[in-house]
């Protein structure tokens, strides 16, 4: 499926299906309704999910608070419980502050004798920090049965948050101290989760601990160890394995863990895909044994991704030397570095994230830079990034955990400043999530939302998958220690930000609620702003205003002036306002120097819809004259995005109906560019096209590329590949080409993973319709049999019914064909046409 509608892209379907689709049902079970129930009354409480609730920091309670149906923008910039007045209590725990005080059913009205007058999870987390100045105890406005009153909740003096928090700060060091013995008393089991508590005890630089992390670290690094390239999920294992070693030896000095270092860093930088990625696995070697191809579908795992080659750069700071070792590192700072001054990293091999952050991985990437040393131009966009990244903190596919694993590690990358003043926006959910006991809960779902609870108790959930909450907050607060390389040991000062910089950055994190007040000079201010974030949410706001039709020549010479910033921000304002007279502006802007103006024009083109089909002729001839090759790799543009967002608009959008009737001249060079495009996101654009769009005419003529897009693998985005591929495949056995027989065969082969069992009776159903012309398939297709239950031997993919229908599918087409006799009319594909 390459689009939902006409007017609905396949970028925008990914990112619903991938990065939102389900959040408001699968995080928080009962659908919230459209307005904040009254929990005062019968009809209020039925709504309330007393799975799905949020501690209430060192209170002893858990409770509900209403989270609105989601909007996008909210989802992301964790906003969720903005509209929330009341707190219905769901758990009190036994000899917890709040026993004796309040019980369940209880409802929060306020604190501080105030009602809540902003968003009552929000407040309840700052009161509980003003609570825990003294020990004058927390007052809250308590209904019970219908009687309101004020009550005490007795909380224990922990002093304030020193405004350089978490640095020189009395009670982020009790905290810490708490938190450690926590986690002093769990286990350090034997995967990525163990690792991550194993770096958390490190990071405290307590002696007492090193028996037990000596002994964790022999036992994931033998002197033994011997790795090979193999499937599965082996990154994120050996990415967060190899990352505790690599910190352990900097401590330690522990001979005995080297050649287990050595072993994972070069494992990973063979196993890393073209692009310097990964997906939940390696990039496997081909059959010829070479290295480093494209990451199989699923595709590329950026989360995973990341923590493999920080593991790898962190290998190299122990001493690993390997050619391997540096080209990995030079092709992952080249595909990360692209995103310096364009977004946030994405899910794979995408267009950036919208956001500051999503689940960490602008954090992850400000260290993965910083650990270098020399890459600062990088560190600080990242670091910065993170420091706006506060608001983001509640979102992550599959749950934020590393989110909160990683956010203060990489706003301290920006330095001291840059750091404490992440800590100050964030403190409130620190507290939030903070128990009485001094332990910490994991409060959070797919995509956002309440924590569901494990046992119906006050205790909540007790971690993320596997991830220790303990040791997400061991690790921020034990970054004034500076005791590993990821806390800031050894840190580069030419990374940290200047307080202006922090102030920006902070600034930025909030404009998404801040910019409807702004008036439009003021918006066009931001379209300089520092942050690609912002300068696209300044857009949009003068796109929405009123002034905006009148604005239209000042945009167009801002859109062509010589600021990059300026250019990129007018190019995608004039795309929201689908202006008719910024098309040849924008056509000119397709071959600019700099190429995110490139894709902000190709974009704005792409949202202009049926509008831009006067400049269709030129974007015909754009596509096909900024067509490169796939090798070697451009890092200016490896996954030519902007041609990516052109062919969305011509193959996809509001054009497709236009551009069939296209000039042959001006369509088969730009068809041919696309279907050679690296991202198999933007090739998938074609399916619908070559599949139902094209007359046979145009078929015949293009004949020898669809058979080529059959047979070639796009190398990047592979989740997608398989798109454009099965439509050209359907176009040609449409008309009986020969040549799609094998073509058919060889690709049922190789589109093995997610959604195959389905793929492979369709291809199966185009063959079968060959007829007795297909009998010279049998063969292929019974190697093909063979085939599919290796990939289920070597767990490349399920066993039981989902295989049996691969299978089932090719036997019956077997049985059919040697049944058939018919025999249609054959075509041939002939030469390419110019």
């Amino acid at each position: 499926m390459t689009t939902m509608k006409n007017d609905y892209p396949i970028t925008r379907f990914f990112l619903n299906i991938c990065l939102w689709g389900g959040m408001v049902t699968g995080a928080m079970g009962k659908e919230p309704p459209k307005t904040a129930p009254d929990l005062t009354q019968a009809s209020g409480v039925e709504v309330v999910d007393r799975n799905s609730t949020y501690n209430l920091g060192s209170t002893g309670m858990r409770g509900w608070i209403y989270t609105r149906p989601a909007s996008y923008l909210d989802s992301i910039q964790g906003r969720t419980t903005a509209a929330s007045r009341q707190i219905f209590v769901t758990h009190v725990g036994v000899k917890s502050p709040a026993d004796g005080v309040m019980a369940v059913g209880d409802v929060v009205l306020g604190v501080g004798g105030k009602p809540f007058a902003e968003d009552a999870r929000k407040a309840m987390g700052k009161a509980i920090q003003e609570a825990e100045v003294g020990s004058g105890g927390l007052r809250l406005t308590r209904w019970r049965e219908g009687k309101t009153e004020e009550v005490k909740i007795p909380l224990r003096a922990m002093g304030a948050y020193s405004a350089t928090a978490p640095f020189e700060c009395g009670k982020s060091k009790k905290i810490f101290e708490e938190a450690c013995k926590v986690l002093e008393k769990e286990n350090l089991n034997d995967n990525l989760w163990g690792a991550i508590s194993g770096l958390a005890l490190l990071s405290t630089g307590k002696a007492e601990y090193l028996p037990k992390l000596q002994a964790f670290a022999r036992k994931i690094g033998p002197k033994d160890l011997k790795l090979e390239l193999r499937d599965g999920m082996v990154v994120w294992d050996w990415g967060y394995r190899n990352l505790f070693l690599c910190e352990y030896f900097l401590v330690t000095g522990d001979q005995e863990v080297s050649h287990a270092i050595n072993e994972y860093t070069t494992i990973l930088s063979k196993g890393q895909g073209m692009y310097g990625t990964f997906g939940h696995g390696i990039a496997p070697p081909s059959a010829e044994g070479k290295l480093h191809g494209s990451i199989p579908p699923y595709g590329p795992v950026n989360e995973a991704g990341l923590i493999g080659n920080l593991s790898i750069v962190m290998g190299r700071k122990c001493g690993v030397k390997d050619p391997e070792v540096e080209a990995a590192v030079v092709r992952a700072s080249g595909f990360f570095g692209y995103y310096v001054d364009k977004g946030g990293i994405p899910y794979g091999e995408h267009e950036p994230w919208m956001y500051h952050e999503n689940n960490g991985k602008s954090s992850m990437t400000a260290v993965f830079f910083a650990v270098q040393g020399n890459r600062v131009k990088e560190a600080q966009f990242f670091a910065k990034m993170a420091t706006a990244g506060y608001a983001n903190r509640e979102i992550g596919h599959t749950g934020q955990g590393f989110s909160y694993l990683w956010g203060a590690l990489g706003a301290n990358v920006g330095g001291p400043m840059a750091l404490a003043a992440f800590f100050k926006e964030a403190s409130w959910h620190f507290d939030l999530v903070r128990r009485s006991d001094g332990s910490f809960t994991y409060d959070g779902g797919e995509q956002y939302g309440a924590g569901k609870t494990d046992d119906n108790t006050y205790y909540g959930r007790s971690s993320y998958n596997g991830l220790s909450p303990a040791a997400t907050y061991v690790l921020t607060y034990a970054i004034p220690l500076k005791n590993l390389v990821i806390t800031g040991k050894g840190a580069n000062p030419a990374n940290w930000l200047t307080r202006n910089e922090v102030g920006e950055a902070i600034a930025s994190g909030r404009f998404d609620v801040e910019r409807s007040k702004k008036s439009v000079a003021e918006l066009l201010v931001s379209f300089g702003d520092w942050s690609p974030v912002v300068r696209g949410w300044a857009a949009e706001e003068v796109a929405k205003r009123a002034e905006a039709a009148s604005m239209v020549g000042d945009l167009l010479a801002m859109a062509e002036g010589k600021d990059n910033h300026l250019r990129q921000a007018a190019c995608e304002a004039l795309g929201e306002m689908r202006s008719a007279a910024a098309l040849p502006a924008l056509v000119r802007q397709l071959s600019a120097e700099d190429r995110w103006v490139r894709f902000k024009a190709a974009q704005a083109l792409k949202k202009m819809g049926g509008a831009a089909e006067p400049a269709l002729a030129d974007i015909l001839r754009a596509v096909a004259a900024t067509a490169e090759p796939l090798v070697p790799i451009n890092w200016a543009d490896p996954i030519q995005l902007a041609q990516g967002q052109l062919a969305a608009a011509l193959f996809s959008g509001g054009l497709t109906d236009k551009v069939k009737s296209a000039d042959a001249k001006l369509l088969y060079p730009a068809v041919r560019a696309i279907s050679l495009n690296a991202d198999g996101m933007a090739r998938a654009t074609l399916r619908g096209f070559f599949d139902g769009k094209l007359s046979e005419a145009d078929i015949e003529g293009l004949a020898p590329d669809i058979l080529l897009a059959i047979q070639t693998r796009g190398p990047a985005d592979t989740m997608f590949g398989n798109e454009i591929r099965m439509g050209g495949f359907k176009a040609l056995t449409k008309y009986h080409y020969k040549e799609a027989i094998a073509a058919g065969v060889q690709f049922a082969k190789t589109q093995g993973g997610h959604g195959s069992e389905s793929r492979t009776g369709e291809i199966m159903k185009q063959i079968v319709g060959y007829g007795a012309a297909a009998k010279e398939a049998i063969p292929g297709l019974k190697e093909l049999i063979v085939t599919l239950n290796d990939q289920v031997a070597r767990k490349e993919y399920p066993g039981g019914e989902l295989n049996q229908r691969r299978v089932g599918a090719v036997e019956e087409a077997i049985k059919a064909i040697e049944a058939s006799k018919e025999q249609p009319v054959m075509k041939t594909v002939g030469k390419r046409t110019p």
